[in-house]
């Protein structure tokens, strides 16, 4: 494979869609909703992928009351991707009609299909990593949405790890599997289902997996600054990156590593959290939007002198404008 030098802020294409560069916000359940998204977009973020939601739910949620909070792509800032996580073909061929004739869902640029979800009460269905161990299953899964998504114009995806555990690596035959089902594009985790999200990332595998196909890969794991994604880019085959954990907390780490001139200071950054906080307020309530903001201050805070005492006393506070003024007083008082 001849590899041609990329540029972090090239475009990128996946199906019919181009990117304005190839940076890419990981789906992470519980932590990438709307305001998130809304927030990384500001910073450069090119992609965003939804929560993943469960097929089988949409099939048996018609009216989308449940789902909705992992559907939502409206009023967001940049081209979202809906990822879905099912173990039957049969799930699949409704859901995906369903989501793609409903009118505020079928503006999502594609499908992607979650082959890497370690979470039990994922796995234990037959779904995320667990079909790393299943790879005929996995494809038939790629075939049966590749079918359903086509007549709406829709390209599927897949998300993968490495393997299930060090002892199953089977990365590169899978994705092989998965391009020849008709995946667009693939985005492989570094790691296994069994190391979680613990370790290093094991970076060597993205070369020889890329090497078995024609279609992108996208890189995840582990990438955190403009060196990793500059090193990445350079492994043939690589033409995008995405970004999970490291923007928890940072979701300006796409303007430093773009060196597009975002990159806020100290005040201004709690200014970016306090509007967090108001998204959340706004789409849940203030009674929910309060508490599920506190785990994202968490990933604000972690690192920074003084983030436990503030933790603890952030948990007594309710109000919405106790806590932004406390939140501005602890970062000015740490310049």
């Amino acid at each position: 494979m001849v590899n041609k030098i990329k540029n972090i802020k090239e475009p990128f294409q996946i199906g019919q869609n181009i990117l304005a560069n190839r940076l890419i916000l990981a789906p992470m359940a519980g932590a990438t909703g709307r305001v998130f998204r809304n927030l990384c977009a500001e910073f450069g973020a090119a992609l965003a992928v939804t929560e993943l939601c469960s097929a089988r739910g949409i099939v048996h949620d018609s009216d989308f009351k449940r789902n909705k909070r992992y559907l939502d792509i409206e009023n967001t800032l940049l081209p979202t991707a809906i990822q879905l996580f099912s173990s039957s073909a049969e799930d699949l061929e409704v859901a995906i009609p369903r989501v793609l004739e409903h009118p505020v869902y079928s503006n999502c640029t594609h499908i992607d299909l979650n082959c890497g979800c370690p979470v039990e009460k994922v796995t234990r269905t037959g779904a995320g990593s667990a079909l790393m161990k299943t790879p005929e299953l996995a494809a038939a899964l790629v075939r049966a949405a590749v079918k359903a998504a086509a007549p709406y114009g829709k390209a599927i995806t897949v998300k993968f790890r490495l393997g299930w555990d060090d002892e199953h690596i089977n990365c590169v035959d899978f994705a092989r599997r998965m391009e020849d089902a008709g995946a667009a594009m693939l985005c492989l985790h570094a790691r296994t289902r069994e190391a979680l999200y613990s370790g290093q990332a094991q970076w060597e595998y993205f070369a020889p997996t890329a090497a078995a196909l024609t279609v992108p890969l996208v890189a995840n794991g582990d990438i955190r600054t403009r060196q990793d994604a500059e090193t990445l880019l350079k492994v043939p085959g690589v033409e995008a990156l995405m970004i999970g954990r490291a923007a928890l907390g940072c979701p300006w780490i796409f303007a430093e590593i773009l060196e597009n001139g975002l990159v806020p200071g100290e005040p201004e950054k709690a200014d970016i959290i306090c509007r967090h906080l108001d998204g959340l307020i706004e789409d849940l309530g203030e009674w929910t939007g309060v508490r599920e903001f506190r785990p994202q201050l968490a990933a604000y805070l972690k690192g920074r002198p003084g983030a436990a005492a503030l933790r603890r006393e952030m948990m007594e506070l309710t109000q919405p404008e106790e806590i932004k003024e406390r939140l501005h007083k602890f970062f000015l008082s740490t310049q």
